[in-house]
């Protein structure tokens, strides 16, 4: 009965372009109202806790609302997490977007979109994004973004062909696996093409596309996504 409420659990340094690193890191989720009578080994391995877990220095642990084995959080949503979805990671110095299929959930260095969409992991991490969240977010220490979403919602989803998403969503899992295998050259081939056809979904004209990639110079040849700062306490 354990598996139930064992989680696979990502970390924002965990995420990164176009794939997810999971490092066997597991979230006991106790959620409010849980009937931990079904889970006798969690609780057991939970009770060495329950001392610091109901200890003064826990004050901000409501015991009239929380028991003491429960994460405190109510997380209304966290059954999106057990859905397809886009992750990305809070702090980043390029898009790394990610699509996972894995069910992870993740603390509060990553966000995710919900979304069977899986097109869109191209879309988020092409030039043309780049460039436009360049242009939205301004950079913080080290030259990274934060990943707000007041920003992201304002990121324009060009209309595409069924063709153009099959097509992106190909191209998404072809990177994934070059990213996996750290074929450099592979990936740039297949960011290039994305960025081709976002271009074009975009109806972007010669001297626009030469703009953007004279403003991204070297974002690809640099490694994009892989050194991200991360807030992980």
């Amino acid at each position: 009965s354990s598996a139930e409420v064992l989680k696979p659990f990502l970390r924002g340094r965990d995420v990164k372009r176009w794939r997810c690193e999971f490092k066997d890191l597991w979230l006991i989720f106790t959620r409010r109202g849980i009937d931990i009578r079904k889970y006798p080994a969690i609780y057991e391995y939970l009770k060495q806790f329950q001392k610091k877990l109901t200890s003064p220095a826990s004050a901000g642990r409501n015991s009239a609302y929380y028991k003491w084995y429960e994460i405190k959080s109510t997380v209304e949503y966290w059954q999106e997490f057990e859905q397809p979805k886009i992750v990305y990671p809070d702090i980043y110095e390029h898009q790394s977007f990610a699509w996972d299929k894995e069910r992870f959930f993740s603390g509060n260095t990553t966000y995710f979109i919900p979304t069977g969409e899986a097109w869109l992991t191209s879309h988020l991490n092409s030039l043309p994004v780049e460039w436009l969240y360049s242009q939205l977010s301004n950079r913080i220490r080290g030259g990274y973004f934060r990943a707000f979403s007041d920003y992201m919602k304002q990121i324009p989803i060009p209309a595409a062909s069924s063709a153009d998403k099959a097509r992106l969503t190909k191209l998404a899992e072809r990177a994934a696996k070059q990213a996996e295998a750290e074929d450099a050259a592979g990936l740039r081939a297949t960011e290039r093409e994305i960025d081709e056809i976002v271009y074009r979904l975009f109806d972007l004209t010669p001297d626009e596309v030469g703009h953007i990639e004279k403003s991204l110079a070297g974002v690809r040849a640099g490694g994009a996504g892989d050194d991200e700062e991360d807030s992980d306490a």
